[in-house]
């Protein structure tokens, strides 16, 4: 992969010799051929994450570990069930704001409870983010050349959004309400559109808690251009329907354990280490040392030069910021809690950039820019056989379907959740939200309490024959280990259901495996 990064970057350098002699020779054909390669190439991403979403739709596994425990969410509403209810051996709900599950609803109507429709919703909100992020660039440089080469990054950055961005997931509507509540009050045309991008941004955080951090920069923003006298409005709908609403909701809406699992449970995972700071940094530095340097520096200039003038995109920018840091307080988490803010490096990187074009003619005469553009290509640069599920996944399926339906007692299989169709595994309770309950600084999750009763069916089942799938051997999961004191190895099935691999994630959790039997 360093090969290929390394000749992208060498192409990138070529191609900027190449920009640089057409600008001393006045060839206006040759410069444009060469925007024009850069142009292409981000559109080659763009084309290639459209392809993605047709290839991942209709996958019949995870491509994430809780896609089929968000489906569980979908499923209890469809069938008129309380989502947040008392943690159970069939059910523990997500952590998660609801609005995702319950906006998927009507989709739902269309096209089933199923990953397809969960899926096929996240799709429209990446796609809504990225229309956004071009209509944002294009209205402040005034050229579709960047707002291409910015929908281009968006797209390229795929496996540093760590591929989440299409999974039946709320991440791409978390996005694409912050992006477009923000690009309604950019527009600053009256109190109304005003209105409408404060509720759009209220509303990113009851997609995804960590909304709440550009709900208050909204209002700030708007506070900061407009004045207080001019703002009181904003600020009152943004904590109605924002914490008001929160904590006035009735237990007969969502669940009678709503704010336990979306408040409580949640703030007990931060943990403030230099572990979480150099994650953050080096995350930063490996992925965006170029937009975020860039967005950052334009940010404070144009903070400071314009003032109340300043764009909304500028001033977001440490807020941005602030919702990634608190994403790597979660040690558990992966890095889909750092999209919102690699969008605004690419958001205001571009237009840093483009500043510094416009502004700084050496940046033009030395094609700093692309220079700047392709390294953040480079950086961003994977394999896209990566990401491309095999082909062979629907008949891995039915083996597996067949599998389970051969053997002589109930299966447990903590890293699938339950599946949609042709087997049900009892219990059927993940392992994320399992541990998530118990899960913080100082917390031993091995052998809990809270565990043991949960997995009680899978300790003392019914039957005399019991098994256990995981997709990693047992004695290295923190959380279930204590399970090798009734189970013992069985069978590993090797590469038989590869094909039904995961999408790659900052924890990597690849295909059922390895099958346990209960040692009576």
């Amino acid at each position: 992969m360093v090969l290929y990064q390394l000749l992208i970057f060498s192409l990138t350098v070529a191609c900027s010799a190449i920009y640089m002699f057409g600008l001393k020779r006045n060839n206006a054909s040759l410069t444009k051929i060469i925007l024009n390669v850069f142009a292409v190439y981000a559109l080659g991403w763009i084309v290639f994450m459209v392809f993605l979403w047709f290839n991942h739709i209709d996958f019949p596994l995870n491509l994430e570990a809780m896609e089929l425990t968000v489906l569980q969410h979908l499923q209890r509403i469809m069938a008129g069930q309380p989502v947040y209810v008392e943690p159970s051996p069939d059910f523990v709900p997500l952590a998660y704001a609801p609005l995702y599950y319950y906006f998927s609803v009507p989709f739902a109507w269309l096209f089933g409870a199923n990953l397809f429709t969960l899926r096929l919703v996240a799709i429209l909100g990446m796609l809504g983010a990225g229309i956004v992020l071009f209509l944002a660039v294009k209205k402040q440089t005034n050229s579709n050349w960047w707002a291409i080469i910015a929908v281009g990054l968006f797209a390229a950055a795929y496996r540093v959004m760590d591929t989440y961005l299409d999974n039946a997931h709320s991440d791409s509507w978390l996005l694409f309400t912050v992006l477009f509540g923000c690009y309604l009050i950019e527009q600053n045309r009256s109190r109304v559109t005003n209105i409408i991008g404060v509720l759009f941004l209220v509303v990113s955080f009851w997609f995804k808690q960590h909304g709440a951090i550009f709900a208050i920069g909204g209002v700030l923003y708007l506070t900061w251009r407009d004045g207080i006298k001019s703002s009181w409005l904003y600020w009152l709908l943004a904590a109605l329907l924002g914490p008001g609403l929160y904590a006035a909701m009735p237990a007969g809406v969502f669940g009678p354990q709503f704010h336990y699992y979306t408040f409580t449970v949640p703030s007990h995972w931060s943990e403030f280490s230099v572990d979480a700071v150099k994650r953050y940094l080096g995350f930063i530095i490996k992925n965006y040392p170029i937009l975020a340097a860039a967005g950052g520096f334009a940010s404070v200039y144009f903070a400071f030069k314009k003032l109340k003038t300043v764009s909304v995109w500028y001033f977001m920018f440490p807020f941005a910021m602030l919702s990634g840091f608190m994403g790597a307080l979660d040690p558990g988490s992966n890095n889909n809690v750092f999209i919102t803010m690699g969008v605004w490096f690419i958001l205001t990187g571009v237009l840093g950039l483009h500043a510094l074009v416009e502004k700084y003619a050496p940046a033009n005469q030395w094609a700093l820019y692309l220079l700047g553009i392709g390294l953040s290509f480079t950086l961003f640069f994977y394999s896209p056989a990566s990401v491309v599920v095999s082909p062979k996944a629907p008949e891995a399926y039915q083996d597996l379907i067949g599998y389970l339906n051969s053997l002589d007692g109930p299966v447990y299989a903590p890293w699938v959740g339950q599946l949609e169709s042709g087997y049900a595994f009892s219990p059927s309770v993940h392992w994320v939200p399992m541990e998530d309950l118990i899960r913080g600084p100082g917390e031993d999750t091995f052998n809990h309490p809270n565990t043991r009763m949960l997995l009680k069916p899978v300790l003392s089942p019914d039957a005399d024959t019991a098994y256990i799938l995981m997709n990693y051997p047992l004695e290295n999961d923190t959380l279930l280990s204590f399970l090798l004191a009734e189970y013992r190895l069985e069978a590993d099935l090797g590469d038989r259901f590869a094909p039904l691999s995961t999408l790659p994630k900052r924890y990597n959790l690849e295909y059922p495996r390895y099958l346990y039997k209960l040692g009576r």
